[in-house]
């Protein structure tokens, strides 16, 4: 296990090596099965919308593989506070409860809640903030009557209001623009895979990406990416969006 911090004592990177046990490593990998079609889906529906949706960073070989976004509340692409207000992601909008993404919610509330424990642990100002911006947002919610959001937010267990499943996907180096700067974003790396290198290429930084390890980052400060490999390889890559605590005013 490895903390990084900055000059000022500011921790930017934790990495945590067998953070997950084999059996709630099985159970993440086992829930991806409820989002095979949205994640098929994916593929099919590629298009000019960044590297996410790049075919050439996806596994070909494969029974599983896709890359979706799952959010109770955010804003669209080229919206933000003022004057717009955060929707449901697509996947989680009333009407599409039999695509999986809904039952997969559901089925990760004990993990979500080990997650976010995590997260009270690491960064308790962090988690502080994620719940406020949460509440808030439920309670805004009600005065909107915003129906999709008020069916989704009693179900999601995570601090993190954003999830993004990548699944059988290579990720190109990278700075993730939606957060802050002092946030941490948390990477979960489940599968069977052979050995796999996280790099943060700036730092000359290269951690061994084992099935079980998880990162938590600055992802708007560090560039990252992660190769190609042979096996099954899923990371789960939660994080909170800036103009969405701005909006409720956390």
């Amino acid at each position: 296990p490895t903390a990084l911090l900055d000059g000022d004592g500011n921790i930017k990177l934790w990495y945590l090596p067998g953070a997950i046990d084999p059996m709630h490593q099985k159970n993440v990998w086992d829930s991806l099965n409820l989002l095979r079609v949205p994640l098929e889906e994916s593929i099919k529906k590629l298009c000019n919308h960044g590297w996410r949706n790049d075919q050439l960073l996806f596994r070909e070989t494969t029974d599983l593989v896709g890359s979706i976004d799952l959010s109770p509340g955010w804003y669209q692409q080229g919206h933000g506070p003022p004057d717009f207000h955060p929707e449901v992601s697509r996947l989680l909008k009333s009407g599409r409860e039999h695509n999986g993404a809904w039952q997969w919610v559901n089925e990760m509330s004990e993990f979500h809640v080990l997650l976010s424990g995590m997260l009270a642990i690491i960064h308790p100002r962090m988690y502080a903030a994620g719940w406020e911006a949460l509440i808030q947002l439920d309670m805004e919610v009600k005065r909107r009557e915003d129906m999709d959001m008020s069916s989704i937010l009693p179900s999601w267990n995570s601090v993190y209001n954003s999830v993004s499943i990548m699944v059988n996907c290579a990720t190109p180096y990278h700075m993730d623009v939606n957060g802050w700067e002092l946030w941490l974003d948390m990477l979960v790396s489940v599968g069977d895979y052979p050995p796999l290198d996280f790099v943060v290429p700036t730092l000359n930084l290269w951690f061994r990406y084992n099935p079980g390890t998880i990162i938590t980052m600055s992802g708007s400060a560090l560039e990252h990416g992660v190769g190609h490999t042979n096996g099954n390889h899923a990371c789960l890559a939660y994080y909170m969006r800036h103009n969405v605590h701005q909006s409720v005013g956390v």
